[in-house]
């Protein structure tokens, strides 16, 4: 974070909002190339503004591919029962 000569927070430096293929949300300066794995989401402004919009928009923050698994039942590092009843270690299963 860049601040002004009076120690405040320079708000007049530019962010972008970004988000990985996780959908978890980050500021990035728009003066600076992204890193891989992350894109524009199209909102602008300086950091207070951008850090708003994500508090308003990331609701959930669990990475996608955790809600991805707990919406089909799958429960990372717990027991379940499998279709055919036998019992499986779904923290394994992802392993393999």
């Amino acid at each position: 974070m860049q601040r002004s000569s009076d120690g405040t927070e320079d708000e007049s430096i530019g962010f972008d909002v970004v988000r990985n293929h996780e959908e978890q949300y980050s500021i990035w300066p728009n003066n600076r190339e992204l890193p891989l794995g992350w894109f524009k989401v199209g909102k602008s402004g300086n950091r207070s503004e951008c850090l708003a919009y994500i508090e308003e928009v990331w609701t959930d923050m669990r990475p996608l591919s955790i809600r991805t698994r707990l919406h089909r039942g799958t429960h990372v590092g717990t027991h379940v029962e499998k279709n055919d009843g036998s019992p499986e270690d779904t923290a394994a299963g992802l392993q393999r």
